[in-house]
């Protein structure tokens, strides 16, 4: 029995030295916290003009995805007022916006360590950048060009202008230039010169796929060949022309200020979509609108695969469609499309659209119940969190955010913006 009770004492000696070890060494180490990632919602704010000024930008920053679907989003008293009109997208947790005619600047946002908006870089650009694409989660390509050359009756087309981006940084690292299309036209009626005008990126197995409009070069904003469209194929990084393939079923690719005129899929198939809309800028509209598809791994317009929207129920003229994932996009469909050739009153009045899913797999057209006829100037892509997407739309006396279930079909109203319209919505970490 002395035994046993000596060998519980020597083990609760051990217990006591161990424990007051242990607790000199936690006094001794200094704890060090990983810090904690801070997200926000931030917001490209189009805020309402002051008597006869023009509308001013802002970039806002939200607490919280409940500031998207509650209350109202407003400027006053906040956010950084930006230079003139301007566009706004994103690449993983860097914003850009680049000013359209009265700034020749790209800024580029992000968190700083503190959780704090903050300016990350900034640069400049020689002429107006008109499309943007987030070819991955580092690099954004943006295209500049304008509409009109200062030889409108010469016979070569003239080099675009591609910045590459690197997004964690935000700034350029290199240019390069590219006339796009090969083709040169002779001057007469039949084959006049144009510029390729650029409505959407993809980048796919080391291949940029490029939509574009061919416009006559004088600043007119006409369209040529408005009976096909056109893809051209480069190989990326470097900008060598592999192909261009043309479709006939519908017309030219996507519309101005939106970059989602060709977009990819979870399975890497990609889908185009066309308006041929004379209330979207389109100066002729010969063939229907509608959306191509060009399967993963080819390099050709699906043959088997053209979907209609015209004649579909529930159809009409696409104006924007942007996918969401599960072989489903949302669209907004042009209700009167009976205004005069290139009159662009799509982008101006609060009453041309509603808002509709499109399934690509299926091909089916469906209204989606809680969003009004509405308008909406230019977006960037939408914003999804959760399978829903939050979309900024305006009618004649209001501007919300509606939050979409393309499952479902169905909307819920959002906040109000007390504005003229949200032309982005994003989501930052730092």
């Amino acid at each position: 029995m002395k035994t046993i009770q000596r060998i519980k004492n020597i083990m609760l000696l051990l217990a006591i030295s161990i424990a007051a070890i242990s607790c000199g060494r936690d006094d001794d180490e200094t704890i060090v916290s990983e810090p904690t990632a801070v997200s926000k919602y931030v917001v490209g704010f189009e805020a309402f003009p002051v008597g006869d000024a023009a509308p001013v930008d802002y970039i806002l920053e939200l607490p919280s995805l409940e500031s998207l679907t509650t209350g109202e989003i407003s400027v006053e008293g906040q956010g950084t007022p930006l230079k003139g009109w301007r566009f706004f997208h994103s690449v993983d947790n860097t914003v850009f916006t680049a000013g359209y005619s009265d700034d020749d600047t790209c800024i580029a946002y992000g968190l700083n360590e503190n959780g704090e908006l903050t300016q990350k870089a900034n640069f400049a650009f020689q002429s107006t950048l008109d499309n943007y694409a987030a070819i991955d989660d580092k690099t954004l390509i943006a295209v500049e060009l304008s509409a009109a050359v200062t030889d409108p009756s010469a016979t070569s087309i003239p080099d675009r202008s591609f910045y590459i981006v690197n997004a964690e940084t935000g700034l350029v690292e290199k240019i390069e230039t590219h006339p796009v299309d090969s083709s040169i036209g002779d001057g007469t009626p039949t084959n006049p010169p144009y510029i390729p005008w650029v409505t959407g990126m993809v980048l796919r197995d080391g291949k940029l796929f490029i939509s574009y409009h061919k416009l006559l070069p004088d600043g007119t904003y006409t369209n040529i060949g408005a009976d096909k469209a056109n893809v051209a194929i480069l190989k990326y990084p470097e900008f060598e022309l592999e192909k261009i393939i043309e479709d006939d079923r519908t017309g030219p690719i996507g519309v101005n200020g939106h970059s989602t005129g060709i977009e990819q899929t979870e399975n890497g198939d990609m889908y185009s979509f066309s308006p041929s809309a004379l209330s979207a800028g389109f100066t002729t509209a010969v063939k229907p609108s509608g959306i191509l598809r060009i399967k993963n791994g080819a390099t050709a317009f699906d043959p088997d695969y053209f979907f209609n929207i015209e004649e579909a129920t529930n159809g009409g003229k696409l104006f924007w469609m942007d996918y969401i994932g599960n072989g489903k996009a949302i669209a907004r469909i042009i209700i009167d499309d009976t205004n005069g050739a290139g009159n662009w009153g799509a982008f101006f009045k609060k009453d041309v659209f509603k808002m509709v899913v499109i399934d690509l797999i299926n091909k089916t057209v469906t209204d989606i119940a809680g969003v009004p006829t509405h308008g909406h100037r230019y977006t960037s892509p939408m914003f999804v969190e959760d399978g829903k997407a939050y979309i900024s739309s305006s009618t004649a006396t209001e501007t919300h955010i509606y939050i979409v279930d393309p499952e479902t079909a169905t909307a819920t109203k959002g906040a109000k913006v007390q504005g003229l319209g949200l032309k982005g919505i994003f989501k930052v970490t730092n």
